[in-house]
């Protein structure tokens, strides 16, 4: 017993050291990934007016990105750095989201929260995507709440109240707003909700009307596409003759699976066949080179993987209880959904599945074995820990200041003359060059995708400084 209520008290330990070291990361290290200056954080700027239009302007490309992406995340980011007037505090989105579904599996399972963000952080993408401004982790936990909602729903015998209903649509519209590619998944839930609300009692008027409330909400980016575009995912193209678009759908895979099944694919990525040794296997968007047999693959932990995976089988075999049963039955239609979706295989999109899995056995298994739980938990974080070098929990990057001087040549930023339109391609970095971040507003930076972005704009063809 002493044991026992050592080790409970050491996990707990633990999570906080997790919760605190994760939280000065955020505040601390800016996020160097691709996407986040590509596009995140641009968008996020322009959202909230922190650049403009007449000072910072974007390449065709990015313009239909930003006139058509789901943009709520974007939204959130923005807000962040406005408040703090930090780049940095842009991680806090996803940081904030992977707190608030611990929060939600305590206050509605009764899982100990210290379990919830050791056993959710030894997933790597969890762990790399936490203290990064990608939208990735802040939609995929949203939609895990979402399941988790349709999940009690499940395990009740009676409809969903009309404040689980609400909160459900509150968790949906917000997940179909960051994330196209998650929105079949909201649709699925959705639906499911939507049966067991039709059922005949008191409150089935006030359920409907939830339900008839929040579906333009839910759909509200594929709506004002729409009616704006013609197409309800541009600027993304839907192979259907007569829909305009602007750019291919994305597609990347290793070679030797460019033509297997969608659910092959799938399975080879979350078990990690073909990936690359254990100490340099974990990235935020897992590129490796196209010719690697795990190009765009793996993140979940295979082993971590078959764990839960033999965890969920086991309890659905040994409780034969309403609630493991629903467990295991969710988990089965999540897992053959996502496999025929687009893109399957790159987890970082489809987190979702890893995040339910581990939630499930959290509620599933918490109780009856807690300290079991939370031990195995721990030894897989202990694991991805040593294999990352532990660089994604601790501040050991660059706050935003020296990541910008590093990238920007300052004394050419100080040669352009007032008034001067500026043609820079330097993608990722090019929204480093915007004339706010140096002190200026009396330039213009055009964002070159194409040549015909720069008509009339003075091109910037000095080559960068080396990055450190």
């Amino acid at each position: 017993m002493i044991i026992h209520r050592g080790a409970r008290a050491l996990l707990r330990l633990v999570a906080i050291a997790l919760a605190i070291a994760l939280a000065c990361t955020a505040w601390h290290d800016v996020s160097k990934a691709w996407d986040v200056w590509a596009y995140h954080l641009p968008f996020a700027a322009k959202i909230t007016g922190i650049v403009d239009g007449a000072t910072y302007a974007f390449s065709a490309e990015n313009q239909h990105r930003f006139e058509g992406f789901p943009l709520l995340a974007e939204a959130l980011q923005g807000m962040f750095w406005r408040v703090t007037g930090r780049p940095e505090s842009a991680n806090f989105v996803a940081l904030f989201s992977l707190f608030a579904l611990v929060i939600v599996l305590r206050r509605t399972f009764d899982v100990p929260m210290h379990l919830s963000l050791i056993a959710l952080l030894a997933i790597p993408l969890v762990q790399i995507h936490a203290t990064a401004a990608y939208v990735d982790l802040p939609a995929n936990a949203l939609a895990t709440m979402l399941l988790l909602v349709t999940y009690r729903t499940l395990v009740q015998r009676s409809p969903p109240s009309v404040r689980s209903l609400v909160v459900a649509a509150a968790l949906a519209a917000a997940t179909a707003n960051m994330k196209f590619q998650l929105v079949p998944l909201v649709v699925a839930a959705a639906s499911v909700l939507v049966f067991r609300s039709l059922s005949a009692d008191r409150n089935r008027r006030a359920r409907l009307l939830v339900i008839a409330l929040a579906l333009p909400l839910v759909f509200a980016t594929p709506l004002k596409n729409v009616v704006l575009h013609g197409n309800p995912v541009w600027p993304i193209e839907i192979r259907i003759p007569g829909i305009p678009f602007a750019e291919g759908a994305y597609a990347a895979s290793p070679r030797w699976l460019e033509h297997a099944p969608r659910p092959f694919r799938f399975a080879c990525s979350v078990l990690e066949i073909g990936t690359r040794p254990i100490t340099r296997r974990w990235s935020i968007d897992q590129f490796t080179p196209p010719d690697d047999p795990g190009y765009r693959m793996g993140g979940f932990f295979g082993a971590y993987v078959v764990l839960n995976l033999g965890a969920l089988v086991l309890a659905a075999a040994r409780m034969r209880a309403r609630e493991s049963r629903a467990a295991a039955g969710l988990f089965a239609g999540v897992t053959v959904f996502i496999s025929f979706v687009p893109q399957s295989h790159e987890l970082r999109y489809y987190l979702v599945w890893m995040l339910l899995l581990v939630s499930l056995n959290l509620v599933l298994w918490s109780r009856a074995r807690p300290l079991t739980t939370g031990m195995l938990a721990a030894c897989a974080l202990a694991v991805v820990v040593w294999s990352t070098s532990a660089l994604y929990i601790y501040p050991n990057g660059d706050p935003f200041a020296r990541f910008l001087a590093a990238h920007v040549d300052e004394a050419r930023v100080r040669s352009f003359a007032p008034g001067a339109r500026i043609c820079i391609a330097r993608e990722p970095w090019t929204f480093l060059w915007a004339p706010q971040f140096h002190g200026r507003r009396d330039y213009v930076v055009q964002e070159e995708a194409d040549a015909s972005d720069c008509k009339g704009a003075e091109l910037l063809d000095t080559p960068l400084p080396e990055t450190k």
